[in-house]
């Protein structure tokens, strides 16, 4: 028992005698970031959330009635937002790689959308709504990519997964605690100092996004070739800790933009793959949030039967990624995962589009769906693997992947799941199902284009394979970076060289 005891009283205090010294300093390290930087990415993913939610909160608190939104408004407000996010995804992406540290762009651009929340309370027409929420969209455009890019560069295969589901589980927490915000400040704020609740509400979320995006500049640690001169938590032999971890398992990190990096981003099969596997992947997925429209037409006496039931679907999101994404971790692979979970979505997807089943089977299919929502974090895990020779590559495919979303939900929705189909969408939940068969041939074939590029690579570092390399050319990239003497000036200045 004394024994157990020392355990877990070493693992507490990163001082277990069994450990060796390179393993201590790792788990000092991995206890910073997630104690500094998974503190900020978790703030920042609830702020984001609400922000994100606000308008709608705010549209059924008495917005509407104050600004005269009797049209298509709503739909517009979020319209501009898509709009302005998909603008700033590829500029944020280019931006934090070749331009700006992420520890100034990332919490500026948080603080500016935090400001134009809080304006918002004083709009009086719907287009000067337009305008801010265009801005605010923009702002926001950096977070997501900026968040994968950062802990990618930090974290290795064995860990990444657990931190994308804590980031992810921050997110459905966010949109819980929105609509308990809401219901707070309309009841306690509504009317007070001359402002209505609505106004309340973005006032609060402003004053909450600013005071995020301030713990931001010192929580965000940058990279571990260039960390950040502000997070004094991070200490020279922390960072060089970190250039060695990634050096160990292959990963680059930023060096700027090239034409040769281009070059091998539009080359690679693997890149089109993985971000064609993505976008089918959460294609299948759209129909869980009409889930909603589903409840609302189940009434008993003229009242809607259910009313709880949405938070039980985030609890199962939860728990569904706080189990998948560290499991993968432990076997440090995506792709069998993958398939199981599109296994889960293409049954109840397919129970979905037939419809003539009971109303607890529809209740029981709508709910597990949600058991395949890890699969997005399990494709940014892929990438840190298939793209680990360059960041830049990594920052562009994961930028890929989210405009290549908005830009098709900004309109398939309209064909595909209109609203006058409600609650049986017949076209939607086959193109769900569609969408479920047709990503399981590409992600074998992801699998496949892996194993190729790990065989290339293999024979173009293989010493016997090309009898003329001299010996400085054989020489391991990577040996300086495991070397226990390398200087800490050299560490932190010169970049991982790629494989």
């Amino acid at each position: 028992m004394s024994r157990v005891l020392q355990r877990i009283k070493g693992q507490i205090f990163v001082n277990d005698s069994t450990w060796s010294e390179e393993r201590r300093r790792e788990r000092a390290l991995v206890r910073r970031l997630d104690i500094f930087f998974m503190s900020y990415l978790c703030l920042s993913a609830i702020v984001k959330y609400l922000d994100q939610q606000n308008i709608s909160n705010a549209y059924v608190s008495g917005m509407k009635e104050d600004l005269a939104l009797y049209g298509n408004e709503l739909n517009y407000f979020t319209t501009y937002f898509n709009i302005g996010y998909l603008i700033c995804i590829p500029i944020s992406s280019y931006v934090i790689n070749s331009v700006i540290r992420p520890s100034i762009w990332m919490p500026t651009m948080e603080l500016i959308w935090g400001i134009l929340t809080g304006c918002l309370a004083a709009a009086k027409t719907a287009k000067v709504v337009y305008g801010l929420r265009f801005l605010i969209g923009f702002c926001e455009g950096t977070a997501w990519p900026g968040t994968v890019i950062l802990l990618l560069s930090w974290y290795t295969p064995a860990e990444i997964g657990l931190r994308f589901a804590i980031y992810q589980t921050a997110t459905y927490l966010g949109g819980i605690f929105a609509g308990a915000l809401q219901s707070a400040l309309y009841t306690n704020l509504n009317g007070h100092s001359g402002l209505a609740g609505w106004q309340w509400l973005f006032v609060v979320n402003a004053c909450i996004t600013v005071a995020v995006a301030g713990w931001g500049y010192i929580g965000c640690p940058d990279y571990p070739n260039r960390p950040n001169p502000k997070g004094k938590w991070l200490k020279a032999h922390h960072a060089e800790t970190g250039l060695r971890r990634m050096g160990n398992v292959g990963r680059a990190l930023p060096v700027g933009w090239s034409w040769k990096t281009a070059k091998s981003l539009v080359s690679r099969p693997q890149n089109w793959a993985i971000w064609a596997g993505y976008t089918i992947y959460n294609q299948g997925g759209t129909g869980n949030g009409y889930f909603n429209l589903w409840l609302k037409s189940l009434k008993t006496d003229g009242h809607a039967r259910y009313t709880t039931i949405p938070i039980a679907c985030s609890c199962i999101q939860i728990f569904a990624l706080l189990v998948v994404l560290p499991t993968s971790d432990r076997f440090r692979v995506q792709w069998p995962f993958l398939i199981v979970l599109s296994i889960n979505g293409l049954i109840w997807a397919s129970v979905l589009a037939a419809w003539n089943v009971t109303d607890g089977v529809k209740m029981a299919s709508y709910m597990l769906l949600n058991l395949s929502g890890p699969g997005a974090g399990l494709f940014v895990g892929w990438v840190g693997t298939l793209a680990k020779h360059s960041a830049e590559e990594r920052s562009a495919i994961v930028a890929s992947f989210v405009t290549t979303y908005y830009a098709i939900t900004a309109g398939m929705p309209l064909k595909v799941w209109p609203a006058k189909q409600a609650p049986h969408y017949n076209i939607g939940w086959n193109y769900a199902t569609a969408n479920y068969v047709a990503i399981f041939p590409v992600i074998l074939l992801i699998v496949y284009l892996e194993k190729r590029q790990e065989r290339f690579d293999a024979r173009k570092l293989d010493p016997e394979a090309i009898d003329d390399t001299t010996s400085e050319e054989k020489h391991d990239p990577y040996d300086d970076l495991r070397r226990r003497d390398i200087p800490v000036d050299q560490a932190l200045s010169e970049p991982i060289p790629r494989v």
